[in-house]
């Protein structure tokens, strides 16, 4: 087992926290609870306007003897979940991260699950993992499905993957070397509330990629608050931003040129919201129909169907 080992990479754990006093201490226990021991914890509050600061400093106060190093960053005004990572990363002083959000939970050997793969391949900079998706009345439990054969696949087609058809990578599993992370910008603050999509297509854009852990090893908690998951329309926000100033020049500078036509049709049809009337319906088919990857989709689709029927 890797905590024989005499010497051990110090990896951080960064718990970024906005009104998370509800779940954050389970949170903070799960990482107390690590067979693995070189730790340093970073919890980065984003200005909560409940008690989640005090309580993670009288959680601390009580248990930084665990840990290599602990400290707690209170943010004085909200910069949203991109900025609250960059946070995180700044304070951090070991050589591997894994940041987890404020409601969700570590299993045991998470961390050293982690470190035993990293040190497998020198060449393994960003990990996923597999996550179990949980609620506290257990109506949604079990693995989140993921393109997990995406990660089979080579690095160009993975990121042409990213560009054209979306993210196939589990936030909340990410772990990865705070080097490469800073050398490539961290996160992207344009989109406050979008931290990974972004993130994940850096870290293509400069020739790295994700390998796949297939061990599950965090716990994503569902709950009414979750900001991809509770209609908020900041994330929303964020979502269209980053597709609208960085997707199409990157399907332009790949070469990806049947893609970005598409991706510019798709840009020009949010101007006509499709729950705004009848003709703005009207307007968004007619838009549809100068789509080249719509007669493609439909292409496909035509030709599963008379396979299909054929067998």
């Amino acid at each position: 087992m890797i905590e024989n080992e005499i010497s051990l990479p110090l990896v951080a754990v960064v718990v970024v926290t906005y009104n998370s006093s509800k779940f954050v201490l389970e949170t903070l226990e799960s990482i107390k609870s690590q067979t693995y021991r070189n730790i340093e914890l970073i919890i980065t509050d984003d200005c909560s306007k409940d008690d989640t600061g005090e309580i993670c400093r009288k959680w601390l106060d009580e248990n930084k003897g665990r840990f290599v190093n602990a400290k707690l960053i209170v943010a004085q005004k909200n910069t949203g979940i991109s900025g609250n990572c960059n946070r995180g990363l700044s304070a951090v002083n070991a050589e591997w991260v894994k940041i987890i959000a404020g409601d969700d939970i570590l299993e045991s050997f998470a961390l050293s699950e982690y470190i035993t793969f990293v040190l497998t391949d020198s060449s393994i900079k960003f990990v996923s993992c597999q996550v179990t998706v949980f609620s506290d009345d257990e109506k949604k439990c079990g693995l989140i499905s993921s393109q997990y054969e995406v990660f089979d696949a080579p690095i160009r087609k993975q990121f042409k993957y990213l560009l054209t058809t979306g993210n196939f990578i589990v936030g909340a599993s990410m772990f990865f070397n705070v080097d490469i992370a800073r050398k490539i910008g961290g996160f992207d603050e344009r989109f406050p509330m979008l931290d990974d999509y972004p993130f994940f297509v850096k870290v293509y854009k400069e020739g790295y990629r994700f390998y796949l852990l297939k061990k599950p090893l965090v716990r994503y908690r569902v709950h009414g608050n979750n900001a991809s998951l509770s209609n908020n329309s900041l994330f929303a926000d964020s979502s269209s931003r980053f597709y609208d100033a960085v997707i199409p020049a990157l399907l332009l500078q790949n070469r990806l040129f049947l893609h970005y036509w598409d991706s510019k049709i798709i840009v020009f049809k949010k101007r006509f919201p499709k729950d705004k009337g009848i003709m703005n319906k009207i307007i968004r088919i007619t838009l549809s129909l100068f789509s080249p990857i719509y007669y493609y989709n439909n292409l496909i689709r035509l030709f599963d169907r008379n396979y299909s029927q054929k067998s």
